[in-house]
């Protein structure tokens, strides 16, 4: 159960530097709000991903060992 939580402890930071380095490369005339509503879109991808690549890892992981 560790190594999940290090796992998502380690994306939490990962996605925040991400995010960080996005913000300073932004333009300056772009709004908090846009900002913040691309951040939350990229959050929301990225949750989806990782939930579909841990049912497919589960999946081929049940049927390799049956």
């Amino acid at each position: 159960m560790s190594i999940f939580t290090l796992g998502g402890i380690v994306f939490i930071v990962a996605f925040t530097f991400f995010k960080i380095s996005a913000f300073r490369k932004s333009k300056a005339e772009q709004t908090w709000q846009k900002i913040t509503i691309v951040g939350l879109v990229d959050y929301l991808v990225l949750i989806v991903g990782t939930i579909g690549t841990g049912i497919l890892f589960m999946s081929l992981y049940s049927m390799g060992h049956g």
